[in-house]
């Protein structure tokens, strides 16, 4: 962990500690065991190449910290990999010949499932997995004796032939679209340093197997581009949508707003410059000469350094917990965090970003980044456009969510901006092993921190752990972030996308698996008929003395048993329709006429991206008409995702007016007229509306508010935020709405002119709507220091500092924040799930406003409101002070850090005192309950997944029309 210096006017806040809101899995005993099988089919490495450095050095040496960093240091045994920079590689991690023992997976990937030389092998063991195709060759087979009286082999193999060429076609078109895709991504353009030597790889040696593969490929490309070359080309725009949607990525319907912070005037002007190699590409200016080379608005991290080493002989280690000292009537110090660049390496000037392809990054390479580019592998951030060190990324491609997520850049490389930083840059990356979890990653980063003013002192030992939110991801896409710098941590098939992937299905048709079993019954039948023609011929045979004798011109075998034997397959061969091979034939004709059909279906076209749609797979067509049970999520599938805060208990008070549609759901079921009813409520909504925004404007004129953003109406709030119900019912909304500002990891964006704009940047919608409230009660939150949040009270601007950020995940069900406010006093807020919470309160505290409280949060869930409870602690300086300490040293942590970190969190989230609880409102998307009523019309049957209490959820399955009147509803507890 490192801390940049104090910076002012930050347009972009800088959350510190931030982490990901309501998007992470608590790990499981079978989630461990289901990664950790996958992983082991993909890693490639020995055991004995995966050994850990020598982690206890990075602990403070004093009496006692020594004791609990070797603790520390010995839970981190087992590490799997680690990352050398401009560091020589040690013994334990270099074969005989000097080499790495580590050999990494390459960068390059093959979703597709065939290659040119792969192909006819592997396609006729797939498609001879029909029973049918088994047996219609073992009929050809047999048609080739003579022996069994067919006349013409050559016209039975026809049938057969055009089968599998047809299916092989078919197949082929598919997988050479899998394949130019691949070729596509693997070409990718990115940027990584050059002329800089990553002591983690050795040269690629290619086989002659791979020259062979390389070649085959090659030769089949250049042969079709020959071919593909003879037809005039076309522009884009020109193109069929057929070659439009294979060929081309999808766009994006969302529009992104350009960074306020961006220093480039044109991306593209940026793009042109990487190619020229003699010289940066970097959008970062370079120093003048007697400008600090740190070129962030503060200054120079050495210089605080220098300063800490005369005040005190030595640096302190990162994870030291500093002795509590009275400082009355002085500023708190600031937390000091090292640098990865060491000011006394040389630089050699020859390193430079050079744009390469995406199947040569390996791992340890520095790589940078542009805006809307996509991220080559798992990079660990250190550094971006940000001075806060933040980073967007969409994650659509990895969970489908479109909301922008949040990384932030290692404190300790926040100085590393240009190609001569990378290379003064001297540190180890210590990792776990590549696993599926999107949600979870742990790491450290340690280096030797050295003396500017005095390099030949000892250096001091310094550590950062690394979690998920330090990682980019392979296949995320980098958004409103001019540049990124990072390191490789995972390539390939190692990457966590690829470990999700999982090898390319071969997808057969439900159809095609029954007539597999059809095949097997005819097959059967036509066993016992031919079985039966050749007793008859060999008893026939073996009576003599009948009619056969004069007919019939000798014997084949000469016996009876012989001639029985080759009447059987004779029979096979004339009694071979009782199969139809026909049907197969006339199968794949209608499968391809219903894709074309699914092409040209003009109610399946959509007219905002002009894209039809566009079946991938000809296979499973004839699967479409068979669905009968749908399953669905509820949040962001049949919602829209977009939170709205709509009421809140506070101190016992209920505030807030909204008809929602749960709440439309329930009174349908009592057969009340919503449509009346609704258009009566929203009158009254909206009358309410006016009040407030008059009261909020009298009691401050809010420069942020927006009328027609407000959701939360509440008229009798403001009345008692102003102290009409007493200063008891004041201080509880004050503390209420200060507790919303300052319990979160959002990021705020101010956008200039008159009046101005602040929007907030999130990582779940939830937390942006708490804090857009907070925002238009009158405590704006303005943005983030270093280790503070700025929040503007009712006009009066004040800076609390952040002290801990204790993470949410499913199975906390809870965040904290540990703030130190302006008077000194250190306060832990807190909000979660209302089960959670009350589990923490302090014991035979406050049991009038609990009760109170539940039944408020029992009201809201009852109207389909997403309820959380706000609760508050205040910690001791000495409290305080000896958790900080066990909570860094299960930071530092490698290996399960996430279980540390819970233990950790858990036990300073007890004794709250509960504030209140809020009421946010996701509606339905346009068109659900119609698309519903058309689907169980339809047949089909629907299920829905949803978190919500029993109550709530039967209340939206009535307002969606899952549910209705004629149904019986059945409850298990």
């Amino acid at each position: 962990m490192a801390i940049q210096p104090y910076q002012e006017d930050s347009e972009v806040s800088n959350p510190i500690k931030r982490i990901r809101w309501a998007t992470h899995r608590a790990p499981g005993v079978q989630g461990k065991r289901k990664r950790q099988s996958i992983f082991n089919r993909h890693v490639k490495q020995t055991g004995g190449a995966e050994k850990k450095g020598d982690s206890a050095a990075t602990i403070p040496e004093a009496s006692e910290e020594g004791a609990e960093g070797s603790e520390a240091g010995s839970d981190d045994a087992g590490v799997g990999r680690r990352i050398f920079f401009n560091t020589p590689l040690p013994a334990d991690a270099k074969d005989q010949e000097g080499h790495p023992l580590n050999q990494f997976v390459r960068n390059k990937v093959r979703t597709a499932k065939y290659t040119p030389v792969s192909f006819v092998p592997k396609n006729l063991w797939f498609q001879f997995h029909n029973i049918a195709n088994v047996y219609f060759l073992f009929i050809i087979i047999l048609s080739v004796f003579p022996i069994f009286g067919a006349s013409n082999p050559g016209l039975s193999a026809v049938p057969l032939i055009v089968i599998v060429f047809i299916t092989a076609v078919k197949d082929a078109t598919e997988d050479w679209r899998r394949t130019v895709l691949d070729n596509e991504l693997n070409n990718a353009p990115t940027h990584r340093l050059a002329d800089w030597e990553n002591v983690n790889t050795a040269d690629d040696k290619i086989s002659a197997w791979r020259k062979f593969k390389k070649a085959s490929t090659r030769a089949i490309t250049w042969v079709w581009r020959r071919w593909k070359g003879r037809k005039p080309s076309r522009e884009g725009k020109d193109k069929p949508h057929t070659e439009r949607a294979m060929g081309e990525p999808r766009s994006s319907l969302e529009t992104r707003r350009t960074s306020t912070f961006s220093q480039r005037t044109s991306f593209q002007s940026t793009r042109s410059r990487r190619d020229e190699e003699s010289m940066e590409m970097t959008p970062v200016p370079s120093p003048v000469p007697g400008q600090s080379r740190l070129v962030d608005r503060d200054v120079d991290l050495s210089d605080e350094m220098n300063q800490a080493f005369a005040r005190e002989g030595t640096l302190h280690p990162t994870l030291e917990v500093p002795k509590e000292k009275k400082t009355e009537n002085k500023p708190l110090p600031k937390r000091l965090y090292g640098s990865l660049i060491d000011d006394t390496k040389p630089v050699l000037g020859k390193a430079r970003f050079m744009r390469d392809s995406w199947k040569n990054v390996q791992v340890g390479d520095f790589v940078r980044l542009y805006n809307e580019e996509q991220i080559p592998a798992d990079v660990v951030v250190l550094s971006t456009s940000d001075p806060d060190g933040a980073c967007y990324v969409e994650t659509k491609n990895l969970d489908g969510e479109t909301n922008l997520k949040v990384r932030q850049a290692l404190h300790s490389g926040r100085r590393v901006k240009r190609a001569r930083d990378c290379e003064r840059t001297e540190f180890v990356m210590e990792s776990e092993p590549p696993h599926a979890n999107l949600y979870s990653y742990s790491g450290v980063v340690r280096w030797k921190q050295r003396d500017p003013r005095n390099p030949e002192a000892t250096p001091i030992n310094m550590a950062e752990p690394v979690s998920i939110n330090n990682l980019l991801l392979r296949g995320c896409t980098v958004r409103n972030t001019e540049w990124v710098l990072g390191i490789v941590a995972f390539t390939g098939e190692e990457t966590k996308i690829m470990l999700n992937s999982g090898i390319t299905p071969s997808k057969r048709a439900k159809i095609s698996r029954d007539l597999n079993w059809n095949v097997i019954y005819n097959f059967i039948v036509l066993f016992f008929m031919c079985l039966v023609t050749a007793i008859v011929e060999g008893i026939t045979w073996g009576q003599g003395d009948n009619s056969l004798d004069f007919f019939d011109f000798g014997s084949y075998g000469g016996t009876p048993a012989l001639n029985g034997f080759i009447t059987f397959w004779s029979a096979v061969i004339l009694f071979q329709n009782l199969v139809p091979i026909s049907l197969y034939i006339t199968l794949e004709i209608i499968r391809t006429a219903q894709a074309f059909f699914i092409y040209s279906d003009t109610y399946m076209y959509y007219e905002k991206l002009d894209y039809p749609c566009t079946p991938k797979s000809w296979n499973i067509s004839d699967d479409v008409g068979q669905i009968e049970y749908i399953f669905s999520d509820k949040t962001g599938t049949l919602t829209q995702n977009v939170m709205e805060f709509r009421k809140a208990t506070i101190n016992g008070v209920p505030y807030g007016e909204a008809y929602t549609e749960a709440q439309a759901g329930m009174q349908k079921r009592q057969g009340i007229n919503v449509e009346e009813e609704g258009a009566r409520a929203r009158d009254q909504i909206a009358r309410d509306r006016v009040r407030m925004v008059k009261h909020l404007r009298t009691l401050y004129a809010n420069p942020y508010l927006r009328d027609d953003e407000l959701t939360f109406i509440a008229p009798d709030f403001v009345a008692d935020l102003a102290g009409e119900s007493g200063k008891e019912q004041q201080a509880a909304n004050e503390q209420f709405m200060l507790a919303l500002a300052l319990c979160h990891t959002v990021i705020t964006e101010k956008t200039p002119g008159d009046p101005p704009r602040i929007e907030f940047r999130a990582q779940s919608p939830d937390e942006a709507a708490l804090v857009a409230t907070a925002k238009d009660c009158g405590f704006t939150v303005h943005g983030r220091s270093n280790d503070g949040v700025y929040v503007n009270v009712l006009g009066d601007d004040q800076e609390y500092t952040v002290l801990n950020t204790l993470e949410f995940n499913s199975s906390r069900k809870r965040m904290s924040a540990i703030m130190r406010m302006p008077n000194g006093k250190i306060i832990l807020f807190c909000k979660g799930a209302d089960s959670v919470i009350y589990s923490r309160l302090r014991a035979g505290r406050q049991p009038e406003l609990r009760k109170t409280t539940a039944e408020h949060l029992e009201m809201f869930a009852r109207e389909g409101l997403r309820t959380l409870c706000i609760a508050q602690r205040e910690l001791s300086e000495e409290e305080y002070q000896v958790w900080n300490k066990e909570h860094d040293l299960a930071a530092a942590a490698v290996q399960d850090r996430e279980e540390k970190l819970e233990r950790v969190s858990d036990a300073i989230e007890r004794d709250l005192t509960l504030l209140g609880g809020t009421a946010i409102e996701d509606r339905l998307q346009d068109g659900v309950p119609d698309a519903i009523a058309l689907l169980a019309s339809a047949g089909i049957k629907l299920w829905v997944l949803t978190g919500d209490k029993v109550e709530t959820a039967i209340n939206i399955g009535f307002s969606c029309n899952l549910l209705d009147n004629d149904m019986d509803l059945i409850v298990f507890k």
